[in-house]
């Protein structure tokens, strides 16, 4: 990282950030425009296009790299600079998709800055499959087609590609950051790497183009070495952790002849996961295109929008009968099966009958008995086989109506247990996944008390934009404008008014943060000061 340092001229400095750009910046877009702009970008700042690799790059599923152009020299590239944490065979041709995930799953990057697409969703089960953040999805899918929001997706693509040790920043939305129905992709980032800092952007930041509320997580993956000593720690804590099954059993069994497990009854973590699992996803705020205010219901929509709710046990009764509509239909169609059973049984008994019949009437002798009744045999074995083909369409009609209901009854048996804490108390004993994340959380709460660390956090109050999403520039006393003076790397250029950074401030500036003044500190030199309070390793001043 030599060539990140400052030198002593333009022209040394130039030079460094050519050979810089050329060597250590990477990036990967599905999106042609944004490939093509990157690469016009790094061409004007300083020839950085070599590794700029799109369209049609999937950052998110490299079995599409095997499909483009981009995509092979994106794989070649890697391979070339030693980026793979699975090393490529000499002879492996990388023309077959289904190594994709051998070879390109973890990545070993430094550094990874990313804003990705808050909007659309994965479906492809055999890719989300790839995924531990899509586990939930996939989990309540069942045979249906599952969906994963691309962002929480990105997350875990992004820790993946990091090598142990690199960092990244991840533009997100707000949401993914407090919604309570998200809990488990904040507990999967804290499992793989340590939260450095949380930085919330302006509301008008991504103006005109969006005024969703996002923030900046910054975050560095483990080592080796940080995962031992974190495992170490798990398991000299794990035989305290409290009995949760034995909990609920004891809840439900309390309030056996009750209605319902009253929510006060229920300890905090239990009702958290309940409330997590069992909900309907938070929805993103919906904001004002020109305030940048959440919009909210005024109290006639409040009024209109509570008029004609069903009270709770209105909604279980309702569950119920359906449930039970469903069981009846099943009964009655299980009936019809077993009467095709009997019918079959009945035209049998009455053949056995008839030939007992004629035998317990015969004169003759029993040569003369077995030549009569061998045709009466054969048409009776022909009856049998015709019954059994007319019944056959029926018998797979019913088999398939009862395997329906049978599934229906198993989903309306859900609904009415999701319509009380009880219900929800006894889902959560079924499903030893549950169980298995309170225990995880408990572990872990207890596990961040003794690697208790600090975290960065920060927002920002001037964006640079207004609520139009132009640009807000700095004005004198005298209401002209500001520009950055002679000799600075902006020279001539307007100066924004925003919070971030200050592009006023040297690398000798920043070589101990602690110096400069709070007046003069921006979100950026502030993490610079608090990075060097930490003694983090990444910050080196050379």
């Amino acid at each position: 990282m030599e060539w990140c340092y400052p030198a002593r001229n333009h022209d040394a400095r130039e030079l460094r950030k050519y050979k810089y750009a050329e060597k250590y910046l990477w990036g990967i877009d599905f999106e042609t425009r944004a490939a093509k702009t990157s690469r016009a970008l790094m061409l004007i700042a300083g020839d950085g296009h070599t590794n700029i690799f799109g369209p049609d790059v999937s950052s998110l599923d490299p079995r599409t790299w095997y499909e483009s152009a981009s995509g092979h020299e994106l794989m070649q590239g890697l391979r070339k600079a030693r980026l793979t944490a699975k090393k490529i065979p000499e002879n492996e041709t990388l023309k077959d998709e289904d190594e994709a995930w051998i070879y390109f799953d973890e990545l070993k990057f430094d550094v990874i800055l990313t804003n990705p697409p808050f909007a659309g969703e994965m479906k492809d089960r055999k890719m989300l499959s790839r995924y531990e953040l899509a586990r939930p999805a996939l989990k309540r899918a069942k045979d249906k087609s599952p969906k994963e929001e691309r962002d929480v997706l990105f997350i875990e693509r992004v820790l993946k590609m990091l090598k142990p040790g690199g960092r990244a920043a991840i533009v997100l939305p707000q949401g993914k950051f407090n919604n309570s129905s998200l809990a488990f992709i904040r507990e999967w980032i804290l499992k793989k790497g340590r939260l450095l800092a949380v930085v919330g952007l302006h509301p008008n930041t991504f103006k005109p183009h969006t005024g969703t509320k996002t923030s900046v997580l910054f975050v560095q993956k483990y080592t080796a070495k940080a995962l031992a000593k974190i495992e170490k720690v798990k398991q000299e804590v794990a035989d305290a952790c409290p009995d949760y099954e034995g909990q609920i059993r004891e809840l439900i069994a309390e309030h056996f002849y009750l209605v319902d497990v009253p929510e006060e009854k229920i300890p905090e973590e239990i009702a958290d996961l309940m409330a997590e699992s069992f909900s309907e996803l938070e929805l993103e705020p919906v904001m004002d295109d020109e305030t940048g205010e959440d919009e909210d219901l005024g109290e006639p929509e409040r009024l209109k929008a509570a008029e004609g709710q069903p009270s709770q046990e209105d909604l279980i009764v309702e569950a119920e009968e359906k449930r039970d509509a469903l069981k009846a239909e099943a009964i009655r169609v299980k009936g019809k099966l077993a009467d095709l059973a009997s019918d079959l049984e009945a035209l049998q008994e009455q053949h056995g009958m008839e030939i007992k019949a004629v035998t317990e009437q015969w004169e003759g002798t029993k040569k003369e008995l077995q030549a009569h009744l061998k045709p009466i045999k054969a048409e009776n074995k022909a009856a049998v086989k015709r019954l059994k083909e007319k019944q056959k369409l029926k018998q797979r009609t019913y088999k398939a109506e009862i395997k329906h209901l049978e599934k229906g009854i198993a989903e309306a048996e859900v609904t009415v247990k999701l319509l009380s804490n009880k219900g929800k108390l006894e889902l959560m004993l079924e499903d030893s996944d549950l169980i298995g994340t309170l225990k995880e959380r408990w572990i872990a709460a207890e596990v961040a008390k003794r690697l208790d660390y600090p975290i960065f956090m920060a927002v920002s109050e001037r964006g640079g934009k207004n609520n139009s999403g132009d640009y807000d520039f700095m004005v004198d006393e005298n209401g002209s404008l500001v520009e950055f003076p002679e000799g600075h790397p902006q020279e001539g250029q307007l100066v924004v008014d925003q919070d971030l950074v200050n592009y006023d401030l040297t690398a000798e500036d920043l070589a101990d943060a602690s110096k400069i003044p709070m007046q003069k500190l921006c979100v950026a030199e502030a993490f610079v000061r608090f990075a060097q309070e930490q003694g983090f390793d990444f910050w080196e001043v050379g």
